[in-house]
């Protein structure tokens, strides 16, 4: 016989006891069996546990040390398993979120879902460019891209067309709609290269025939607005996602060739059974973010985000 909890176990509560048949009750176990068990333990450690005294039975000396050290070691081994409970159960309640795209509206909306699972633990993560993060460590990742992504691990959340923000002191200030290709010589101010949305400004500037010249790269929509604001170049910037209440320094043109726009999207890890927390976000995110950004734009929360 082996040296194990159960064993211990029966060995405690005899020794509690000091009765055979009571442990046994207690235990829910047949006398014969926990006296196997007992004999068994004796003779794995070679030493005498009990003594009998008729029906009754009291600890021998060495009974009395392995019943201190086993006091110590169910005790311990309850905290270990407690620990290992509230530790599994703390992961099956943590989502890990990567936000590539619309960052400026996503607290006030991961807020809204807090209220609703309070006890829901969430890790947001934005990192500068996608691929310093680890993507399989990842629950749900909300993205941009140019063109509709079409899997069984990702949902396209919306549409935007994307405008130009310039200065009220550029040429092109006094136009409500241009095309792309009249920006061609203007400097501009983009997002850093692996981010969607300066994908999507190379992309479209080259489908307008020309490579923009970017003259200031910023992944923080507030310093892209201080920049235009100041001067130092045109962006290209979503609609929805953007407060007209920029400022009054600041023109918005819409493009009318080509069409730029680009897809907001929600993945979610494809080889890896999400938590439950995780399965509920994705499907608040589905069910409630795209009305929430364009309601919230309509009300001017936040200015706008790239």
């Amino acid at each position: 016989m082996k040296l194990n909890f159960t064993t211990l176990l029966y060995f405690q509560k005899t020794a509690e006891l000091q009765h055979m048949t009571n442990a046994a009750k207690e235990l829910h176990i047949a006398q014969p069996a926990l006296s196997r068990s007992i004999r068994g333990l004796e003779d794995e450690l070679g030493v005498t546990l009990f003594e009998h005294y008729g029906r009754n039975i009291k600890l021998t000396k060495n009974g009395e040390i392995l019943l201190k050290y086993s006091k110590n070691f169910l005790r311990d081994l309850e905290s270990l398993q407690r620990e290992l409970s509230e530790s599994q159960n703390l992961q099956q309640m943590t989502v890990r979120l990567v936000i590539l795209s619309a960052s400026k509206s996503i607290p006030v909306f991961l807020m809204k879902f807090k209220q609703e699972h309070p006890k829901a633990l969430l890790e947001v993560v934005q990192p500068n460019n996608r691929g310093i993060i680890n993507q399989k460590q990842m629950d749900l990742t909300l993205f941009s891209s140019v063109e509709p992504i079409d899997d069984n691990h990702t949902v396209t959340l919306f549409k935007e067309n994307l405008v130009m923000i310039v200065n009220n002191s550029d040429p092109h200030a006094n136009l409500t709609n241009a095309k792309l290709s009249d920006f061609s010589d203007a400097n501009f101010i983009a997002a850093p290269k692996g981010m969607g949305l300066r994908s999507a400004t190379d992309t479209f500037c080259k489908e307008a025939g020309f490579i923009p010249k970017i003259v200031m790269e910023s992944d923080s929509p507030d310093t892209v607005r201080e920049f235009v604001h100041a001067g130092l170049g045109i962006a290209l910037v979503p609609e929805i996602t953007w407060n007209s209440a920029i400022g009054d320094e600041i023109s918005v043109i819409k493009i009318e060739s080509p069409k730029c726009h680009r897809y907001l999207n929600l993945s979610w890890k494809a080889d890896t059974k999400l938590s439950l927390v995780a399965v509920l976000l994705r499907e608040y995110i589905i069910d409630h973010f795209s009305e929430f950004v364009k309601k919230s734009a309509q009300q001017n929360l936040y200015k706008y985000d790239i």
